[in-house]
């Protein structure tokens, strides 16, 4: 078996999951918003106020590329960024009126690619192949 093919079954998952995500913001009127701030907002409906650690950390990305993606959803005003009271070297992030709207947006977008992404399988190869995923570490 040649290894190399899971490597680019899961990058073609991610190209294609990225695809359908982008086909159904611009479906929806959102033309500001990309895949990539989607893990953002998922965890700020999660939690109301993280940190830029915090954050950096949930969702796996260095910190340099998290302070772009935010600065981009500061700028079109999904986030507000504020220094902390107690340290004003840090970052507290929390969604603004703009951000919490989009919430039932994206929920019904995920709902919609994990359908699409699962169609075709059953119950038991669901379990199998999230239970085979997440044992892939760095």
């Amino acid at each position: 078996m040649n290894e190399n093919v899971i490597l680019s079954l899961v990058g073609r998952i991610h190209r294609h999951g990225n695809r359908f995500i982008e086909s159904e913001l611009r479906k929806r009127n959102i033309n500001d918003i990309a895949p990539s701030h989607g893990d953002i907002l998922f965890r700020l409906y999660q939690q109301d106020s993280l940190t830029m650690q915090e954050l950096s950390k949930l969702i796996d990305r260095d910190k340099s590329t998290v302070t772009v993606l935010v600065d981009k959803l500061v700028k079109r005003g999904y986030i507000h960024k504020e220094k902390d009271l107690k340290d004003t070297r840090i970052y507290r992030l929390s969604l603004t009126a703009k951000g919490h709207d989009l919430r039932e947006e994206f929920e019904e977008i995920s709902h919609h690619l994990i359908e699409k992404i699962y169609e075709k399988f059953s119950l038991d190869e669901k379990k199998t192949v999230m239970s085979l995923l997440q044992k892939i570490e760095f």
